[in-house]
């Protein structure tokens, strides 16, 4: 028998927390993957995304380029970037996409649900979000669904791995090592997801060819933030300083999160034939052999 040839990815945002690993994952495997930066594509110059499609070969594209940002997204002309990058950008490259028969991954978050339901979050579930990041990332999504190519629109939560912004787990670490007292919110509820597995369950989409859709990722279990930090503790042994839960609102951020952000994931362990790592387990592989 010959050999299967895999198909050709091109990866936008790769040198992003998430773009970087999947890259890594997929070099491994064996996949021949083109990963323009920035100055290369710029996803939101129409001109630059026909040239790419036009003038590329490869046969998936998957999107790691988002404006990711939380908090600075409910200032209106930020909103307004983050609309145009995860909204607008994502349209045109789901119409090429289409227009050229290829397929595109791209991915989601927790945010575009509104944290009221008390159970967990499957893929059909009414979005509403109330946070502006949110919007802008459902923005995107409406505009996938829309143009409808063959789509694989992963919604992943609390995401954190080596590199890029907004760690948690690296951001706790360090104030861990640094301060005698921190205040975590310990009312809102989530599936901490490590970039890794996220990477992995990605390709494993794309490797057994599952049907198109929305599916949710994150590693199995749930916790609070105030839950996740005490993992972290725990697992650095940094015990000197004092973790202490506090509730959402009397934390002060910029953008509203929602109570809880729990995925349900029977349709992904289905399309990938197995269950996915615990989260505390995924936390110490990071902990143990990744934490820079």
């Amino acid at each position: 028998m010959g050999k299967v040839q895999l198909p050709r990815i091109a990866l936008l945002g790769s040198r992003g927390m998430l773009g970087s690993r999947i890259l890594e994952t997929a070099l491994a495997a064996g996949f021949e993957v083109e990963a323009p930066d920035h100055r290369e594509l710029d996803i939101t110059r129409a001109g630059q995304v026909q040239s790419y499609f036009e003038t590329h070969l490869f046969d998936v594209l998957i999107n790691c380029a988002a404006f990711t940002k939380v908090d600075d997204c409910e200032e209106s002309s930020l909103k307004k970037e983050a609309l145009l990058v995860n909204g607008e950008a994502v349209g045109r490259l789901a119409q090429w996409c289409g227009h050229t028969g290829r397929m595109l991954i791209h991915f989601s978050t927790d945010y575009v649900f509104d944290g009221q339901k008390s159970g967990s979050y499957i893929e059909s579930d009414l979005t509403h979000s109330i946070n502006a990041y949110g919007e802008t990332k459902l923005e995107g999504e409406k505009r996938i669904q829309e143009e409808n190519p063959f789509y694989y629109l992963i919604r992943a939560s609390w995401l954190y791995g080596p590199g890029g912004h907004g760690n948690f787990v690296k951001t706790i670490a360090e104030l861990l090592k640094t301060k005698t007292k921190i205040d975590v919110v310990n009312d809102q509820f989530g599936g901490p997801t490590y970039t890794g597995d996220l990477a992995e369950f990605t390709l494993e989409l794309l490797g057994r060819k599952a049907p198109a859709g929305i599916y949710h990722f994150a590693n199995e279990g749930y916790a609070s933030w105030y839950d996740f930090a005490k993992e972290i503790q725990a697992l650095t042994g940094l015990k000197a300083c004092e973790i202490k839960p506090v509730a959402g609102k009397d934390f002060s951020r910029k953008a509203a999160r929602p109570a809880n952000s729990r995925f349900d994931l029977s349709k992904s362990t289905q399309a990938v034939g197995h269950s996915f790592r615990p989260w505390r387990e995924a936390l110490q592989h990071y902990l143990s052999k990744e934490l820079v």
